[in-house]
């Protein structure tokens, strides 16, 4: 039976990664609160990786309703940001706006504005606080190594060495922008593309006191 076993490329410095979680927005009436509004959208948001590599900014104008238990529906485009992807991503944010408290019908006319400076993604050694897998290394290595499904036709082959993935740590702690760094061989890399894909939100990463997108390189060993 192969053993896999992961090891974890942090910085040539050491960190203190204290407890980093998101804002918890559940309890916040956030559509009559605008700064708590405005953290959420920023905390949540996931620059979409083509409007992020070709520089492109925008503001998108949405209206929709909320039922008389507080759900959010009938979303409608009122201005577009002149992306598609932005667009997207404001109406996938609207969907995800916690039940409001309110218990009447009402409708809403929000704007997203998509800003760069907001969404920079940082190298490890840039940001105070590194983002942290809950539980520690230990318990990302045992996430690794109960998820990772050895691939049958690699039985044969003896493959050994390590699979270099690099990975996004977003402002919410979700995983996004996987990507292989050092390929080994094609079955293990879209095995590990699977596995980090699966890996439930992390302790997000922080930089002056806000969270901020980061990016993580993780070394899978084969042997």
């Amino acid at each position: 039976m192969k053993t896999i076993y992961i090891s974890l490329f942090i910085s040539l410095a050491l960190f203190a990664c204290e407890n980093a979680s998101g804002q918890n927005f559940r309890n916040k009436d956030i559509l009559s609160d605008s700064t708590a509004f405005a953290e959420f959208i920023y905390t949540n948001t996931h620059y979409p990786l083509i409007d992020f590599v070709k520089n492109v900014e925008g503001t998108a104008i949405y209206q929709f309703d909320t039922d008389s238990v507080g759900r959010i529906n009938e979303i409608r485009l009122v201005n577009s940001s002149g992306s598609s992807t932005l667009d997207g991503e404001a109406e996938r944010l609207i969907y995800e706006i916690p039940m409001q408290k309110r218990s009447y019908h009402t409708t809403h006319k929000i704007s997203i504005n998509f800003k760069l400076d907001d969404n920079k993604i940082f190298q490890i050694g840039e940001v105070e606080e590194p983002p942290k897998f809950h539980g520690g290394d230990k318990e990302l290595m045992n996430f690794i190594n109960r998820n990772f499904n050895y691939p049958p036709e690699a039985v044969d082959i003896c493959v050994t060495g390590r699979i270099i993935c690099g990975f996004v740590v977003e402002k919410d702690g979700t995983i996004t922008i996987i990507e292989i760094l050092r390929s080994l061989y094609d079955k293990f890399d879209a095995e590990a593309i699977r596995v980090i894909g699966r890996m439930p939100k992390w302790e997000a990463g922080k930089k002056d006191g806000k969270h901020v997108r980061v990016y993580f390189i993780l070394p899978v060993s084969i042997h």
